[in-house]
């Protein structure tokens, strides 16, 4: 491996070595600065007269005498007391000669204590450290003894290291990635929401649960998902679902809790941009709910989750305040759990001796808590007042929409022959025929299939279309359909694995293939001995010619 110093130009002006030092006042200690001061205290008189022609050594012996007939005033006696003894003559000569060409700088004490010795490998030490795979400091140091500094004892290089900046050292932007050092290390902006309407802007998200549950079809431990939505500026948990995992549907059944939960429309939604938020049924300009609503979606940044800090940090106080109590925090799986209690848990739950809270438990558990929650007061973030007294500051924009047509989503249609299709289902009416081959807004019922409401382009009602035939077979319910679709996906990726592993099975290397590599290798020269009756092949791995 080559020996040159392979180190990021961007790192050479952090090594300890080559730090900028152009301040000396500024890099000497609080100590040093602090004895500067004193010998200039006592030397500020002498330094005046010299500034008026006197010469440095009629001063130093004016000063010294002084000193001992104890002729001094008030600040030099009390800086001799701290310098313990009474300077020399040629040292105050040198003193006030520093402080003619260096000011205070030229006081400090020229002692800098023991000047640590180059050995040459420091700047290759930086590098090697400053490696994605996190080496460690003793394998720094034999990697850099494979390369040829013999000096480079694991003492002196974990000395070194340790003394690095933070910029180079352990958690610099090499080793932990750059992104993930912004994140966590970066100049902290608060944001003040104070300047915001209660139920202005909600911050919504999407989390997996810290808590095994029973499923409700399986029993099997299982996870759902949390989504929940928070009003920014009073911390209210406004709306909230479980489901199975972060979907369109799971979105729009948790805004339409809150919605109509506060018969309240908010002005703006904070959200990320996972597809579960940005789906057509939610964002589509002319039929999506977020249009329907007229609610404006601020996006977050992709990967970036302080972005969204109001919510996840919520998602925080459920994990500790809820997921860890629930249950007697015997079903808690967060990454701080005590391993050994879920390592068995399937084995455990096979033989009877451990039973999963159902989704029930957990769903009755966290509203509870939600409710704890929304009325405890917050000392940080609300001085003290809780998240209910601050949204009853809420100056209400009412939903104006029958309760049932809330959680209906949309989709433009053309109309042919009386009939609308959607979602390969087939919906006839006689009203449709003043529609004929003009596009109109469906509005469904996720969870039944035998009526759709169609619309004009001014949101004038039209009519109600009854389900006359579907294209194959289909369930009643868009939800069951979606977890139908869920599951063969489900399968086609189980299907996936499955044929990876049988083709993994097959030997891609062969004890033939080995033999042949070591026949061939120019290291080793194997020799076959002379078959003899009885025994197998002889390979002699010593060429003794």
């Amino acid at each position: 491996m080559s020996r040159a110093l392979a180190l990021k130009p961007t790192l050479v002006h952090q090594v300890p070595a080559m730090l900028n030092k152009s301040d000396p006042w500024q890099t000497a200690s609080a100590n040093a600065r602090q004895l500067a001061q004193y010998r200039f205290d006592l030397i500020r008189a002498g330094a005046a007269m010299m500034a008026g022609g006197a010469s440095a050594n009629h001063v130093a012996a004016l000063l010294h005498t002084r000193c001992k007939a104890n002729a001094l005033d008030a600040a030099q006696a009390s800086a001799l007391v701290a310098l313990k003894e009474i300077p020399s003559v040629p040292t105050l000569k040198r003193w006030l000669s520093a402080y003619k060409r260096e000011g205070k700088v030229g006081l400090l004490p020229k002692f800098t204590g023991r000047v640590r010795q180059e050995y040459g490998w420091e700047m290759r030490a930086v590098a090697l450290y400053n490696i994605p795979s996190k080496p460690s400091m003793s394998a720094v140091a034999l990697q850099l003894r494979k390369e040829g500094f013999d000096t480079a004892s694991e003492k002196r290089v974990s000395s070194f290291l340790r003394a690095l900046p933070a910029t180079v050292g352990e958690n610099s932007p090499d080793r932990v990635g750059r992104h993930l050092h912004r994140l966590r290390r970066q100049r902290y902006q608060p944001r003040d929401p104070s300047s915001l309407q209660v139920g202005e802007v909600y911050a919504g998200d999407g989390h997996t649960i810290d808590c095994y549950v029973a499923h409700p079809n399986t029993g099997r431990p299982y996870r759902p998902e949390l989504t929940a939505f928070i009003d920014v500026r009073s911390r209210y948990i406004t709306g909230w679902y479980l489901s199975d995992a972060e979907s369109a549907v799971s979105t729009l059944f948790a805004l339409s809790h809150a919605l109509r939960g506060n018969d309240h429309v908010p002005a703006w939604l904070y959200l990320d941009r996972g597809a579960g938020w940005r789906a057509r049924m939610l964002n589509d300009e002319a039929t999506g709910f977020y249009q329907r609503f007229s609610i404006e979606v601020i996006g977050a940044l992709p990967g970036n989750p302080h972005g969204k800090g109001w919510i996840e940090r919520w998602f925080r106080t459920v994990r500790d305040h809820h997921d860890k109590f629930f249950a007697g925090g015997m079903v808690y799986c967060g990454n701080d759990m005590a391993q050994e209690i879920n390592r068995r848990l399937t084995t455990d739950i096979d033989a009877g001796k451990r039973k999963l809270p159902t989704l029930e438990n957990y769903h009755a558990s966290l509203a509870r808590y939600i409710d704890e929650y929304n009325n405890t007061p917050l000392e940080d973030a609300l001085d003290g007042k809780t998240p209910a007294q601050v949204w009853q500051g809420l100056q209400r924009v009412p939903v104006s929409l029958p309760a049932e047509a809330v959680v209906r989503p949309r989709e433009r249609r053309a109309v042919r022959r009386q009939m609308v299709e959607l979602h390969k289902r087939m919906y006839f009416h006689d009203a449709l025929s003043l529609y004929d081959g003009k596009r109109v807004v469906v509005e469904y019922d996720l969870h039944d299939d035998r009526t759709v409401w169609v619309f004009d382009d001014r949101d004038r009602f039209i009519c109600a279309p009854q389900l006359v035939s579907t294209i194959g077979v289909l369930p009643t319910s868009r939800l069951e359909e979606q977890r139908d679709k869920r599951l063969a996906g489900q399968v086609k990726r189980l299907q996936r694995a499955a044929d990876e592993a049988v083709a993994r099975r097959q030997d891609a290397i062969t004890i033939n293939d080995q033999l042949t590599s070591l026949e061939q290798s120019d290291l080793v020269t194997p020799q076959l001995a002379p078959k003899r009756k009885g025994a197998g092949i002889v390979i002699d791995l010593l060429d003794n010619e």
